[in-house]
């Protein structure tokens, strides 16, 4: 075998481990995603009201614009804490 051809093999095994390697990065980051998500604070619409201080109508806006984020569940909305603590003040 020619020195060229080792060199080769040894540089196929190299991007094959480096393929496993970003397979394994993107998989792990895909589940950090979704743990995150899963351990994120959520809080109803009573709370988020008492705690920006605002009414009915104004979280109403809120949510229909998409500057909080939210979901259903079981038809009651609930407010992603991370996405109220990053709103502007009303300064």
């Amino acid at each position: 075998m020619s020195m060229y051809e080792d060199v080769l093999k040894h540089l196929k095994a190299i991007v094959g481990i480096q393929e496993k390697m970003l397979k394994l990065m993107l998989v792990g980051g895909a589940e950090k995603v979704k743990a995150e998500k899963l351990n994120e604070e959520l809080l109803d619409s009573t709370d988020v009201k008492r705690l920006l201080k605002i009414s009915d109508s104004s979280l109403y806006r809120l949510r229909i614009s998409k500057q909080i984020k939210c979901k259903r569940i079981a038809g009651k909305w609930y407010f992603y804490k991370s996405s109220i603590v990053l709103l502007p003040s009303k300064s």
